[in-house]
């Protein structure tokens, strides 16, 4: 199962992925500033994100040249890595195959999951890192379940399972991929803190105790561990400090020291310039839409158009047949998106009136994925959504479980994904259409 569900999603991000035969929408950014990580170590231009995503880009490009192929095979790795983890992650959460099948199905038919995975950006390796982080909290929720019928102590409260630990390496690599990836920090922290405290029927001083210890070993590996993978993951900038952006800024107020601690300091100001620039970013975009739409589809992201005019036509230019137009939109899949607004309060209702701890665990990152974005009182990007994905698939899934007829349910959510990714699959992967079939597939006002 975990093999044909990797081989569902590789297939669908693989496909053609030389297509477009060039640089599109925001991989003139990082494929540019991939291949300065091989040329020089670090970007030539001013960063606006930590390194380790464009790093997965640069590793396609060593691999394979500096080909669309190339700067885009690392995501499409990510991206099918991703519903291998939703697989995983079912298997823990629902402990049955086939919803867990189910959700990961739903997560490799999903379009904002497909398109994030076959263009050169950073939110296709975020996801990654944030749902593999989600499976190594359930591993370690379920060691720790052991661990309570062996005999526990306070300590072992306090060291948790190795799995904690490799769950700081994925939340640092996350945080080091986008600072988004802290809102993942926060996600996991609950999920552990209330894996511990649950269901024990201690005192309030035992509890309180546990809680200090658990806080304490939360603090270490949830915390410190993924600061020192984000630290870890400037080694190229640290090596190659001369050449970066920062450096020569440095230079330029008449600063040239090249010493450790001169880099440090630099590197230091260099974190605070960064949140400078994102807080007072204000880029104007056709596509930046509220997070209050996201959920409903309210506003995806074109990525790609193309057509053939006369003129390209009689000079033999085109890139598509002509009388066709090619698209690429990152949007959700409406056979899983739209239902999934219907399992959100079914979800809630489970989680408050009947105590279901599954219900809970996907609505933690399922609601504090999303509702930071919210709390920025600023539009931004659709895309933002592709960490929430497989937590989308996941709930939809465990409120199929709740109804009456589980089977028949999930046969239609199937269905309905199913027939949602054919016939939205031409915007998701460029294909060319004519302007009446691609018109189809614009369902709201909103989308075109």
């Amino acid at each position: 199962m975990p093999l044909t569900l990797l081989g569902l999603a590789a297939v669908i991000r693989f496909w053609d992925l030389g297509d477009p035969d060039r640089l599109y929408f925001d991989e003139k950014y990082y494929a540019v500033d991939a291949s300065d990580y091989l040329v020089r170590g670090v970007e030539e231009g001013r960063p606006a994100h930590p390194p380790v995503g464009k790093w997965v880009i640069a590793a396609g490009m060593e691999l394979f040249g500096s080909t669309p192929f190339g700067w885009r095979v690392g995501m499409a790795a990510a991206g099918s890595l991703t519903v291998l983890l939703t697989y995983l992650s079912g298997l823990r959460l629902l402990r049955r195959t086939a919803p867990a099948a189910l959700a990961a199905v739903l997560v490799a038919l999903d379009g904002l999951a497909v398109t994030s995975s076959r263009i050169a950006m950073l939110d296709a390796a975020l996801g990654l890192f944030v749902v593999a982080t989600f499976w190594l909290v359930l591993l370690d929720r379920d060691a720790r379940t052991r661990t309570r019928v062996a005999g526990e102590t306070l300590w072992r409260s306090f060291l948790g399972s190795r799995h904690r630990w490799l769950a700081g390496v994925t939340l640092g690599l996350a945080v080091a991929t986008k600072w988004s990836g802290l809102i993942a920090v926060g996600v996991a922290g609950l999920l552990v803190l209330g894996t511990e405290l649950s269901g024990r029927g201690e005192t309030f001083r035992a509890a309180a105790r546990r809680a200090g210890a658990v806080t304490g070993g939360a603090v270490l590996s949830l915390l410190m561990v993924p600061a020192a993978v984000y630290v870890a993951s400037f080694a190229g900038w640290f090596a190659n400090y001369p050449e970066s952006y920062a450096a020569q800024q440095a230079c330029e107020a008449g600063d040239c020291g090249t010493s450790p601690g001169d880099r440090l300091e630099t590197w230091g100001q260099s974190q605070v310039d960064l949140v400078d620039y994102h807080l007072g970013l204000e880029a104007s975009h056709p596509y930046r839409s509220s997070p209050v739409g996201w959920p409903w589809l309210e506003r995806p992201v074109l990525v790609y158009a193309e057509s053939c005019t006369t003129a390209q036509q009689e000079a033999g230019e085109c890139e598509v047949p002509p009388d066709t137009r090619a698209r690429i939109v990152m949007l959700g899949n409406p056979g899983l998106w739209w239902p999934a607004l219907l399992a959100y309060p079914v979800l809630i209702w489970r989680a408050v009136a009947r105590r279901d701890g599954v219900a809970a665990t996907v609505l933690v990152p399922l609601v504090l994925l999303w509702a930071p974005w919210l709390a920025a009182n600023k539009p931004g990007y659709f895309f933002y959504m592709v960490p929430v994905v497989p937590f989308i698939a996941l709930g939809l899934v465990r409120a199929v479980q709740a109804t009456r007829r589980p089977r028949l349910a999930g046969g239609v959510v199937l269905a309905l994904s199913v027939a949602g990714f054919a016939f939205f699959a031409p915007v998701w992967l460029g294909i060319p259409l004519g302007s009446d079939s691609l018109d189809l597939r614009f369902w709201l006002d909103s989308w075109d």
